[in-house]
């Protein structure tokens, strides 16, 4: 299951949230075979192994001093950030639960979860896949529209 929650912030992200989010975008990429359960889902567990070691070799700091459990909570946090801070912007990160743990790698799962308000999240989807989880949000024309005419609750059109 795909975290629906529409996106809802009192800050845009932070010039570090979006350094780190394009660190998880390449990870992402860069994560193989057993770190994905099919095409679209990376392990949590697997895309921090992956960033460390894009750091390693590249000398980043984005990750110094941090453990998964900080990254953790910084997936929870930035999951209703958008890249330009409204509500109808470009995901940061898109993160699901595993559904179908009897097929997966238990210590995967186990590695990966992620817990907040009741909800658990073992994946984070790949935007280079799961295109349309990462596309900004588009308001259709009814939704902007504002009635022109306010009438009384439970009157009639007719009455009015």
């Amino acid at each position: 299951m795909t975290n629906t929650t529409t996106a809802h912030n009192d800050r845009p992200p932070t010039h570090n949230d979006l350094a780190i989010a394009d660190l998880v975008h390449r990870a992402l990429a860069a994560v193989q075979d057993a770190g994905r359960f099919g095409d679209r889902k990376v392990f949590i567990a697997s895309l921090w192994t992956q960033m460390l070691g894009i750091e390693a070799q590249t000398g980043g700091t984005l990750t110094d001093g941090a453990t998964i459990e900080h990254f953790k909570a910084w997936l929870l946090r930035t999951r209703l950030f958008t890249r330009d801070g409204t509500g109808d912007g470009a995901r940061l990160v898109v993160l699901c639960r595993a559904d179908l743990v009897a097929a997966m790698d238990p210590a995967r799962v186990a590695a990966s979860e992620t817990v907040t308000d009741g909800a658990a999240f073992h994946f984070v989807l790949d935007p280079a896949i799961a295109r349309q989880e990462y596309a900004p949000r588009v308001r259709s024309q009814a939704q902007a529209t504002v009635p022109s005419r306010v009438g009384k609750v439970g009157a009639s059109r007719r009455a009015a």
